[in-house]
């Protein structure tokens, strides 16, 4: 099941993937190995894509450079390098970006955060997993990314459980989803 959801999400995010044709140098394609390429993007839209395997629960968000800290090249001045790491620092705790409703009583295995750049853009990646001892009593799911970064607009929620899916965009003035039943 876990290898069905996880080329699903592939399938889907390889859908909005750059045109990588273009010169690359060596360091660049070090890189590229160890993440994923940087997909095309609106500025204001980020995305959620959260992801049941059994009793663990996936947090993964993708947003533009510029909705996380105001800009998209690569940070070299002091002023942007600080944005920056008060970006990844905001990222690095889930609880800057997600609430889930206590009943599921979930804690959290593991996080990441990460910027990454390629030409004249950027994007940060964070990642949230939580193992939840009541999985099917989680009720809801509270968006804090917004309160967290200004910039953004839009969220893409795309949820996937053991045997549901649900593909939704959220605006800044809702930060609540009702997933009651829905995790089992």
């Amino acid at each position: 099941m876990k290898l069905i959801i996880c080329l699903f999400l592939l399938a889907n995010l390889s859908v909005f993937a750059e045109d990588d044709h273009h010169d690359h140098s060596h360091q660049h394609n070090e890189q590229k190995k160890t993440k994923k390429s940087l997909s095309a993007h609106e500025h204001g839209l980020s995305v959620l894509n959260v992801v049941q395997d059994m009793n663990k629960i996936s947090f993964e968000f993708e947003m533009p450079g510029f909705d996380v800290v105001g800009f998209e090249y690569k940070a070299k001045k002091k002023e942007d390098i600080k944005k920056i790491k008060n970006a990844l620092n905001i990222l690095s705790d889930y609880q800057n970006m997600v609430s889930m409703s206590s009943e599921a009583k979930c804690d959290q295995e593991k996080n990441s955060a990460k910027v990454l750049n390629e030409g004249s853009h950027s994007e940060f990646l964070s990642e949230y997993v939580f193992y939840c001892k009541n999985i099917d009593l989680l009720k809801s799911i509270k968006i804090i990314y917004f309160d967290s970064f200004k910039l953004s607009k839009k969220l893409n929620i795309n949820i996937i459980a053991d045997n549901k899916k649900l593909s939704k965009t959220f605006e800044r003035d809702a930060n609540k989803i009702n997933v009651e039943g829905f995790f089992n």
